[in-house]
């Protein structure tokens, strides 16, 4: 009995090895949380648990064994989203990298274009890229700055963005870092949860258009497709904003086949400084599947969606509530298996917050992100 107990946990344990060691060395995904994240903390400047890691922006699979996306998004000047990816969410068949770009409203045109090839990466001591043709994203040693830089059919995109709340949004599925579904093994992070932007675009009419506003960035992947497990995914970033603070609100819903439903949610604060930077910044909430401290409702007919923190003594017992409406759509992006990625813009609702042992209320803005899985029938399920 006890060696077939020893021979189940080696096996267990060797299983476990090896989906940490197909990550990149050096990233927390995977890592056992024997803690939850911290929950209502009011003023912490950097997390224990999520504090940023600039291996974990690296390509954490190979792109014929699974898939990855990373997304940066910018709200200001315009709508900006800017997506890299390998591999295919929706099916196991191999697919090339491929870099999308949505730029909203270019003197009254939406640019939006795909292009394939190879994705390259480089692990340096200083800096850290990705890039597939000419579209790059490069982050420092310590994941502090994100500068990208674009040319695509004319269009040349440079943006510099640094994070100023330093700190990362890791969620911990079953207390394990980054992870945001078991049957799939979906990990993800927010390695950029509000970074201040600025930049600028070249037009193929010799416009240089200066740019700034807030991005934001998220990295998901998996070793296996989706197909078989979550069915629908749902993520946003809110900004709530007035003359006293900036809020920045990070959030995961992932539905699977089973009926199982995973929240993760992030909560943190800026104050604004002077010359457009923040004088300084907290996180307040990271929660995961802890419906006490984090409550979350997406209506699939009327596209409302309300979230809420219930607030605690750091916060003067004050709730953090988020009440917001989907309506414009930014784009689409079908993948080759059939999964199609819908964004749409948040700008307008309401956010009620504490500052100072007072409610305060503010305005909103941000990006809401739906994955849904293609339908399939019950034999292929079932085969799967």
């Amino acid at each position: 009995m006890f060696y077939s107990q020893l021979l189940i946990a080696t096996v267990l344990a060797a299983a476990h090895i090896r989906l940490v060691t197909s990550f990149q060395l050096g990233s927390d995904y995977d890592k056992y949380k024997t803690t939850d994240l911290y929950n209502c903390t009011g003023h912490v400047p950097v997390s224990n648990v999520t504090v940023v890691n600039a291996f974990d922006t690296l390509p954490q699979v190979e792109g014929s064994h699974g898939w990855e996306q990373w997304s940066l998004f910018l709200h200001g000047t315009f709508p900006i989203l800017l997506r890299w990816s390998q591999g295919d969410p929706s099916c196991s068949m191999d697919s090339p990298a491929k870099f999308d770009v949505l730029i909203v409203d270019v003197n009254g045109t939406n640019i939006q274009d795909t292009v394939t090839g190879n994705l390259s990466y480089t692990n340096g001591e200083h800096f850290k890229r990705i890039a597939i043709r000419d579209n790059s994203l490069t982050w420092d040693s310590h994941a502090l700055w994100y500068n990208v830089s674009v040319n695509i059919h004319g269009y040349e995109l440079r943006l510099d963005s640094f994070a100023a709340t330093h700190d990362a949004f890791h969620p911990n599925v079953a207390f394990h870092n980054g992870l945001l579904d078991q049957s799939g093994g979906w990990f993800g992070s927010v390695p950029l949860l509000r970074g201040q932007v600025s930049g600028n675009l070249h037009t193929p009419m010799k416009q240089n258009i200066t740019l700034n506003g807030l991005s934001v960035m998220r990295h998901i992947f998996s070793e296996n497709p989706q197909h078989s497990s979550v069915t629908k995914y749902s993520g946003g970033t809110v900004w709530g904003y007035s003359t006293d603070f900036y809020d920045s609100h990070v959030f995961y819903k992932t539905e699977t086949a089973n009926g199982t439903v995973h929240e993760a949610a992030f909560l943190g604060r800026a104050l604004p400084g002077q010359r457009r930077t923040f004088s300084s910044a907290w996180a307040t909430y990271a929660v995961t599947d802890d419906p006490d401290a984090y409550h979350l409702s997406i209506d699939s007919e009327t596209r409302g969606i309300n979230a809420s923190f219930p607030g605690c003594s750091n916060t003067s017992n004050i709730p953090y509530l988020f009440n917001f409406s989907v309506s414009t759509l930014l784009g689409e992006f079908t993948e080759n298996g059939g999964g199609k990625t819908s964004y749409y813009s948040i700008d307008n609702g309401t956010t009620t917050a504490s500052f100072d042992a007072m409610v305060k209320n503010g305005a909103l803005a941000g990006i809401f992100e739906e994955y849904q899985a293609p339908e399939r029938n019950s034999s292929m399920n079932n085969a799967l």
